[in-house]
């Protein structure tokens, strides 16, 4: 449990990023039936932004130590972490602003140069973990599992966003969908590279406790990954018209997918095994 607050943080942050990208993109693609990103929608990824650093800040321990967090930006992608993040927060208040006042001009500019931070979020949050001395973290898994998260997450929360922007009448949207597509290959892509490095790993084989620890997560992860195509199956159902209960199937798949997250994170730091220790 004491990685209850990165687990929070990263959740959160990846989550706000692919709220943002998929309705953003959801935008672009239909600019015909939307114009602007809803002020519920900006303010929600404000928020579990907000929530997220707030987590952050208590695993710190001492709040008082969060300025040196960002003082060595030049060597540490940690510091690199915290500077993207924030910039993307300030770029969503500023994206918010111009939101409200109506204000078309430039409006593009500050909505690309917003996608941009995020994925560049997502990108340093990543890198943070490639550490050599914890084999399976220094993976594509780890970049190909918050990446993950943030378009299947991020597309789910968009639509349930979008239920309740719609006076709880839920429109099935088929950029959500591809785009929980795509998270969803991300995230058994992850899974399954990480079972391959458990087990193929001839350094972390040495020590019996890890061979018998790999094979107890190995049904766990393969459990994980058929939770998560049956959330997005449920969300697809909800998406090509394939039940009468749209709005049940979208919220019930968000409930899958949010918690199934949570476990997945669970089991992302419960990996952690540092060599030499």
């Amino acid at each position: 449990m004491n990685n209850l607050s990165l687990i929070i943080f990263t959740i959160l942050i990846q989550t706000s990023v692919g709220i943002f990208s998929t309705t953003l993109f959801n935008i672009w693609i239909n600019k015909k039936e939307m114009i602007d990103i809803s002020l519920i929608i900006l303010s929600t990824c404000l928020g579990l932004i907000i929530l997220g650093l707030i987590s952050a800040m208590v695993h710190l321990g001492n709040p008082r130590n969060a300025p040196y967090a960002v003082s060595n930006i030049t060597h540490s992608w940690l510091s690199r972490e915290i500077v993207t993040i924030n910039l993307f927060a300030v770029s969503i208040v500023l994206l918010w602003i111009v939101t409200f006042a109506d204000f078309q001009k430039g409006l593009f500019l500050i909505e690309t140069v917003s996608l941009i931070l995020g994925i560049s979020t997502i990108f340093t949050m990543s890198r943070v973990y490639r550490l050599k001395v914890v084999p399976v973290w220094d993976s594509i898994a780890t970049p190909m599992d918050f990446f993950g998260t943030a378009l299947l997450a991020g597309s789910v929360a968009s639509a349930v966003l979008n239920w309740v922007i719609s006076d709880k009448v839920y429109s099935p949207c088929l950029t959500f969908l591809i785009f929980s597509g795509f998270g969803l290959c991300l995230k058994i892509a992850s899974i399954f590279t990480t079972i391959s490095i458990q087990h193929s790993s001839k350094t972390l084989f040495w020590y019996a406790s890890l061979r018998n620890k790999f094979k107890g997560q190995t049904l766990a992860h393969v459990f994980r990954a058929g939770v998560y195509i049956t959330g997005v199956a449920l969300f697809a159902a909800a998406n090509i018209g394939l039940t009468d209960q749209s709005t049940i199937f979208l919220l019930i798949s968000f409930c899958i997918i949010t918690l199934t997250e949570i476990w997945n994170r669970f089991c992302f730091y419960d990996s952690f095994c540092r060599l030499g220790l």
